[in-house]
């Protein structure tokens, strides 16, 4: 007891000594201690000694608090976000983040979408996500924003309790909660109003409940410039998390939709004055509307609301007359602000903004991070903005759930398997799904409706059951560079052209809305000799039930998406061939690099080098069919090495964003 009574609740030598021979009343007069000149100094720094030793441990004790809050900031979060684009989910992360560091706490804030424009916050908020109704709590922090020359109000929403237990917030704002899709959203004129949203949102977070500490801010510019310029509080920091610079557009310049949508009232007042970009807006708003030319703010908000409809048309490469309008207008619009053209200013590009101004940022893959830093063609005009923060950079990993795609589910799949009797059990996948797209079953319309997610999916094509052939799957949206759907094609058509004995299962959702895909369908489906080897499917389908009767899944990927699909395919024992690019080169091992661990095969390259793409993917296929046909035991040992291949989310990782967010506060 004596020696815990020589320390006192800050863990540090007690003065009790000492204030008692400063205060102790049955001690000498104090008068003649206090003012005694041989003890006065001693005494009075000791009293202000022990009074600043108390007072730093009281502000070191307020400061050192043992727990960080975090606001995860993101467009997509499929448990939360209708029509979500992704299978994997921050979830994930966030709940294997606390699990391992209980000390963090994490919590979301999403986008509200999918309402009807007419929507009233009085009204109470149901949202359907994954086929279920949820009920939105609304909240009382409500605000207003000024963006787009007009005042936006917004609220937050509390959604309902899920099985990770994260807290999840949702903005709702009129500005952008009636489109319809995440790739809508991520337009810049609905981006935005919902950047501008979320930070007033955080900040009003930050007063009221959570305390936040940290924005991590995944794959969107937190920071626009403009309106935007003013920086959160100064306690807040930003994590920035870019995935790949190319998904962002860094050569787009309309400079016309860049002052529409960010710029100030002042610089719209120049705008509207302007006589030649009346002109150009008369003769637009004319082509598409029988009213006459009267206000420019009625003809400025119905360009801005079917800006993309008038711009479809693009692709086609035609002088059409809005093209030629809307060129004019970009034309005059740089000449009357000179400085949009320049990458220091608004336009050029929102990330910029976010790299200067982030505390800190990361990208998701290794092979991607080295990359960009060794090649500037990779993020362009970005580049001395990357090398500049590279500093304050890293890469950091990711994982999947797996657990949440049960092989025991025959719901999800025809026949369950796994890694000890996928031999006698996998095949039964593929005889069932050759079944399915049989000749007779397509044109009957009775193909497995569970093999589709919605209705409204057309097919064409199918598969002939009569003989054994290895399948070929390939899952792509329709960004024909980012997805490599062009190098697909291409090597789907050399195989036929080498009478590889093949078949193949195209799905690509709106792939047939694209005309060098629909170009792409119609050859092979004019071509005869092609009957019964292909199908394409154009909408959403169920993976699981395509991967566990596929034997390659084909992803000619040239951008570093963190993708989950080559994840799910190994998880189904479906062999994946790939480029050496970012995630996939991080997470797939090479039969050819590693002879016991092997899972899949890759190019020898990466597919952005100056080889030729179509020859470098080829090569890594040919290996493939090499081995399927000519030596079942080493495929049988991919197939195992695949169904064993462990997923989730390593320590390491989430060490590593830990230490991140430590350094961050």
């Amino acid at each position: 007891m004596e020696e815990l009574e020589k320390t006192d609740s800050y863990l540090t030598e007690t003065h009790s000594d000492e204030i008692d021979f400063i205060f102790d009343k049955e001690h000498e007069d104090i008068d003649d201690v206090v003012w005694g000149k041989a003890s006065f100094t001693h005494e009075l720094k000791t009293y202000l000694r022990f009074v600043r030793k108390k007072f730093s441990s009281k502000v070191r004790e307020k400061m050192q608090k043992n727990f960080t809050n975090i606001i995860y900031l993101t467009l997509d979060c499929p448990d939360c976000t209708p029509n979500s684009s992704r299978d994997d989910s921050p979830l994930e992360f966030i709940t294997e983040m606390r699990n391992q560091y209980p000390d963090n706490d994490i919590r979301v804030l999403v986008p509200i979408i999918n309402l009807e424009e007419d929507f009233r916050p009085s009204r109470k908020l149901v949202l359907e996500i994954n086929n279920k109704q949820k009920i939105l709590e609304k909240t009382s922090i409500k605000f207003d924003f000024f963006l787009q020359n007009k005042t936006q109000e917004a609220i937050i929403y509390k959604f309902p309790k899920n099985d990770s237990n994260v807290q999840v917030y949702g903005i709702y704002s009129q500005a952008f909660s009636f489109v319809k899709n995440i790739s809508e959203l991520s337009r810049l004129q609905f981006l935005a109003p919902f950047i501008k949203s979320s930070r007033i949102a955080i900040k009003k977070l930050a007063k009221e409940n959570f305390p936040v500490d940290i924005v991590h801010c995944e794959n969107i510019p937190f920071y626009l410039g403009g309106e935007f310029e003013n920086k959160l509080p100064y306690q807040i920091k930003v994590l920035q998390m870019i995935k790949d610079f190319t998904q962002i557009d860094v050569a787009k310049m309309e400079a016309f939709w860049a002052v529409i949508n960010l710029a100030d009232k002042r610089a719209m007042k120049k705008l509207c004055n302007d006589n030649l970009i009346k002109k150009h807006i008369a003769s637009l708003f004319n082509l598409h509307n029988s009213k006459r030319f009267y206000q420019m703010k009625d003809c400025l908000k119905f360009i801005y609301k079917n800006y993309y409809k008038f711009r479809k048309y693009v692709d086609k490469g035609e002088d059409i007359e809005e093209n030629i309008i809307f060129n004019r207008l970009n034309a005059r619009t740089l000449q009357i602000f000179p400085q949009i053209a320049y990458e220091e200013e608004l336009y050029f590009h929102s990330m910029i903004y976010s790299l200067k101004r982030a505390d800190y940022w990361v990208t998701t893959s290794k092979t991607y991070y080295k990359e960009i830093l060794e090649n500037p063609h990779l993020s362009g005009k970005m580049y001395r903005y990357i090398e500049k923060n590279k500093e304050k950079s890293t890469y950091v990993s990711f994982g999947l759930d797996i657990n949440k795609y049960p092989l025991e589910n025959t719901r999800q799949i025809y026949q369950n398997f796994n890694a000890n009797n996928f031999r006698e059990n996998r095949t039964k996948n593929k005889t069932a799904i050759l079944k399915e797209f049989s000749i007779d079953r397509i044109k009957t319309n009775f193909v497995d409706p569970t093999l589709f997610k919605g209705n409204g999916v057309k097919i064409i094509g199918n598969l002939d059951s009569f003989y054994d052939a290895p399948i070929f799957f390939a899952n792509p949206t329709n960004e024909i560079f980012a997805h490599g759907v062009d190098i697909l094609f291409n090597t789907i058509l050399k195989l036929f052209e080498l009478h590889k004995n093949i078949q193949v299962i195209i799905c690509i959702k709106d792939g047939l809305k694209v005309n060098f895909i629909k170009t792409w369908i119609d050859f092979l489906s004019q071509n005869k000799y092609f009957n019964g080897r292909w199908v394409f499917i154009d909408g959403e389908v169920n993976l699981p039930k395509f991967l566990s009767a596929s034997d390659m899944i084909l992803l000619p990927r040239r951008a570093n998406m963190t993708t989950v699909e080559h994840f799910l395919a190994m998880h189904y024992g479906c062999i994946p061939i790939a480029s050496r690019n970012g995630i996939l080169n991080d997470t797939i091992a090479d039969i050819f690099d590693d002879i016991n661990l092997g899972c899949g095969f890759k190019t020898k390259k990466s597919l952005l080098t100056e080889d030729d793409a179509n020859e470098l993917f080829l090569t890594p296929v040919m290996k493939a069919l090499n081995i399927y046909q000519n030596n079942p035991s080493s495929w049988n040992l991919l197939i195992k090495n695949c169904l064993n291949k462990d997923c989730g989310w390593e320590f390491k990782t989430l060490e590593k964003y830990n230490k991140i967010y430590k350094e961050l506060i």
